[in-house]
């Protein structure tokens, strides 16, 4: 058995490195997004499908509406499914409980991303009420069970994380049909572990700052992120905060090798890991709530802050420390309630508000 788990670290670890490393040449400050969005009918509250129903339009036509108006070109995604193309490099395409996501083209910049993803949301919004539908931002399905909810893309790899899921528990089918997020990917950077390290220690404090799911199925869930909840539970083999200074490669690469298998090849192994931060050639940053378009500019202005100003990037190490798992769970239930986490995020959007460099790319 040992040799087995040695074997299979050997043959990660090379693929692990190369996550780690910065495959073109994009500036630094390079930053993209993608913002999921959870389907409803306005009068019923029952999820909505990509394709139509007797009850109403799916999604699709809703995202074909839009396309008419904007000049996006429609294809078929790896997973069957329509997606579509938008002339600046940006996509939408869907999660496996039909949720919608918008994926943006990378800016060199934060402001014309916010700008991006307040038009793009805004405009399948138009469409979306003139069918009867919501386009929610929140982190999870406020008023559906999962047992209502269906899985609308039915890919091998989709499948077998349902059976995968539904073999430990409810979290990870609950987080592939009901949740959203708003994931946020910034370039590796000159001190590549430096920067893996903040974004880390960060993750809770993002948790805490952008909760807006303690609603789930039309109750109440005594979580500030119910989202936060379901990623956090759903499998503690492939979630968290997989970090360890004395070699951060090392450790991911045994994170890896730990984790469960529920795709064979390595490759794809790697991209069913879920830590709050994921390694891809850049850094994309997994703890926030899906956020209206007003919160999105505070997002998108905290993160691209705190990470390119050093100034601030060294005194937000100083107030929050190293990777701390232990605070996952608090961020998600108390949010900024929690005494400690609140009290720090107070003073890291103090040092953002007072940046010079954040001002100057809003």
């Amino acid at each position: 058995m040992g040799a087995d788990i040695a074997a299979h670290e050997a043959s990660l670890r090379p693929l692990v490195e190369a996550l780690f490393s910065k495959p073109d040449a994009r500036p630094d400050g390079a930053i993209g997004a993608e913002l999921e969005l959870i389907p409803v009918r306005q009068t019923s509250h029952s999820r909505v499908g990509i394709a139509a129903t007797d009850v109403g339009p799916g999604t699709a036509e809703i995202a074909r509406d839009t396309a008419r108006i904007l000049d996006w070109v429609e294809n078929v995604d790896a997973y069957g499914a329509p997606s579509w193309n938008m002339p600046d490099g940006g996509r939408l395409c869907y999660e496996p409980g039909g949720q919608l996501e918008i994926i943006s083209p990378v800016f060199q910049s934060p402001g014309p991303l916010a700008d991006f993803l307040r038009a793009t949301l805004l405009a399948l919004r138009a469409s979306s009420n003139s069918a009867g539908v919501s386009l929610l931002t929140l982190g999870a399905d406020p008023y559906n069970t999962i047992d209502s909810v269906a899985l609308e893309l039915h890919a091998p790899r989709y499948d077998r994380m349902t059976r995968y899921f539904e073999s430990i528990g409810s979290s990870g089918i609950r987080m592939m049909r009901q949740t959203a997020s708003m994931h946020v990917s910034v370039e590796l950077g000159p001190q590549v572990m430096g920067r893996w390290r903040l974004l880390n220690a960060l993750a809770p404090y993002l948790i805490a700052a952008f909760a807006n799911s303690g609603t789930y199925a039309g109750q109440p869930t005594g979580y500030a992120s119910y989202r936060a909840h379901l990623w956090q539970t759903l499998d503690s083999t492939r979630t968290g905060l997989p970090y360890d200074a004395t070699d951060p490669v090392g450790a991911y690469t045994r994170f890896a090798t730990d984790a469960g298998r529920i795709l064979d090849d390595d490759r794809q192994h790697l991209t069913t890991l879920f830590p709050e931060v994921r390694p891809r050639g850049y850094f994309e940053i997994r703890s926030l709530d899906a956020l209206e378009p007003d919160r999105i500019d505070e997002a998108l202005r905290f993160i691209w802050t705190i990470v390119h100003d050093h100034h601030v990037a060294d005194a937000a190490s100083s107030i929050i420390g190293a990777p701390d798992a232990s605070l996952l769970p608090r961020a998600g239930r108390l949010g900024r309630s929690d005494s400690e986490i609140g009290a720090r995020l107070e003073t890291l959007e103090q040092l953002v508000s007072e940046s010079r460099l954040s001002a100057d790319h809003f």
